[in-house]
């Protein structure tokens, strides 16, 4: 059983860098106010000058953005990361991070998308206790909600709960606690069959994606089913799973409830808690969790305790 490592809280004045592990920087007026944002905060952030050059969709080169991630791992002055966006890349430098660094110096490291790779990769190697929040350029259209969520989750290290009374139960079961890793749904799928897939047994299940097809999800979901990866899980926590595009009431219900019933079939032991619409991802409220903490899924209070 991977052993978590955390990383130290961050206090105000301490600096954190921008790190740019996927895709390109589209808007730099999101990107400036995010940064805003983190200046308001009270710490000091860093980031290049260039804003990357980055080639196509990409923030860089593979080569480069492996660099500046061990980079700013390496760095004193850096106390934590946050990525710029997500997008897409992760999957193309994971083999240029330098393991036993991090291992060496762990910090927070703060994203999600296609991040969660990246955070998954680096909690089965090391150990590496991340944040699933916001990144940079989401800062500015984040509730409020969202950005309490993440600077408590940036300064504390104590016990964190999660409880929404948004929180669906799809699926009673006992209480349970064990590792919770996952991530975005789509972006997980890639590692299926790679070096980079790890294991999910015995561990809680964080799912979440948006603006997929219903046939997508399914699909995907397939995909993990028929891969065995749902065969061992302690439990499984599903995101909004929404359609932004829609805007009938109605429609995004049996969207939701379609995705919901798929997920009820491909887990058939009844002993398996499953929640849904659990606020975080790519959604409005996308609340900050240690991603590769011991969590307790504690079925009277719907309530994620993280330990």
């Amino acid at each position: 059983m991977t052993l978590p490592l955390y990383p130290a809280p961050l206090k105000k004045g301490d600096t954190i860098g921008v790190v740019a592990p996927a895709g390109q920087l589209q808007d730099k007026t999101r990107f400036m106010r995010g940064i805003g944002i983190l200046q308001e905060m009270g710490f000091r952030v860093k980031f290049p000058r260039n804003l990357w050059p980055g080639p196509e969709y990409l923030a860089d080169s593979d080569d480069n953005r492996g660099y500046e991630f061990n980079r700013l791992f390496k760095d004193e002055e850096i106390k934590g990361l946050i990525s710029m966006r997500g997008g897409y890349g992760c999957l193309r430098m994971l083999d240029k991070i330098d393991i036993a660094l991090v291992s060496r110096n762990p910090k927070i490291l703060v994203g999600f998308s296609d991040i969660t790779i990246l955070q998954n990769y680096l909690y089965e190697k090391t150990g590496l206790v991340s944040l699933h929040g916001p990144v940079v350029t989401s800062l500015g259209i984040a509730t409020e909600e969202t950005l309490v969520s993440l600077y408590d989750c940036l300064v504390n290290n104590k016990k964190y709960s999660i409880d929404s009374k948004k929180i669906e139960v799809l699926r009673d079961g006992p209480d349970i606690s064990a590792p919770l890793i996952g991530g975005n749904l789509a972006s997980l799928v890639t590692l299926l069959g790679t070096c980079y897939d790890f294991s999910w047994n015995s561990k809680i299940v964080f799912l979440e994606d948006i603006n997929e097809p219903a046939y997508r999800i399914d699909r995907m979901l397939t995909q993990l089913k028929l891969a065995g990866k749902l065969d061992n899980i302690a439990g499984l926590v599903l995101g909004d799973f929404s359609m932004s595009t829609s805007r009938n009431t109605t429609e995004k219900l049996r969207y939701r409830e379609t995705v919901w019933n798929r997920v009820l079939e491909l887990c058939p032991d009844r002993q398996t808690p499953i929640w849904g619409n659990f606020p975080s991802g790519h959604c409005a409220c996308n609340l900050t969790f240690p991603l590769g903490a011991v969590v307790k899924m504690e079925r009277k209070q719907t309530r994620l305790l993280f330990q």
